[in-house]
């Protein structure tokens, strides 16, 4: 029997406390690739997963974890990734996975404040139903 792959690119990585938590690959490599105390990325080229690897990707989750509550996004910095796109990664999230509580991952401090010239107020009812639909 062959066995579907989620796509994983370089070193995956996640906390301890994440143990029971579902991997999905969100970027892989690291933003910024200057801490001195982190060997996990360095050679690997910070990459945006396509939303059709994580649809796929989430396909496979929800074939074998039907059920799973907690999803951690992994590589470096998912929380890079613009507002439009993270909301599109949140309601596949939701599709795929309706039992789903929460969900983690890596952020960098400047990724939040940048983000505050942009968007971070939370979708109008009306924007959350468009949205949704496009699934």
């Amino acid at each position: 029997m062959i066995y579907p792959q989620l796509h994983f690119t370089g070193q995956v990585w996640r906390p301890p406390y994440e143990a029971g938590s579902q991997l999905l690959q969100i970027t892989s490599g690291c933003t910024w690739h200057k801490c001195k105390f982190c060997s996990l990325y360095h050679g690997t080229q910070f990459r945006m997963s396509p939303l059709s690897e994580v649809e796929e990707d989430l396909k496979v989750i929800r074939q074998w974890q039907p059920r799973a509550r907690r999803v951690y996004l992994t590589g470096a910095n998912p929380f890079a990734l613009s507002y439009n796109k993270l909301m599109d990664v949140a309601f596949l999230l939701r599709k795929y996975l309706p039992h789903l509580v929460s969900f983690g991952m890596f952020a960098r401090v400047t990724e939040h404040r940048a983000k505050v010239g942009g968007r971070t107020e939370k979708p109008s009812a009306h924007e959350a139903r468009q949205h949704q639909h496009r699934y």
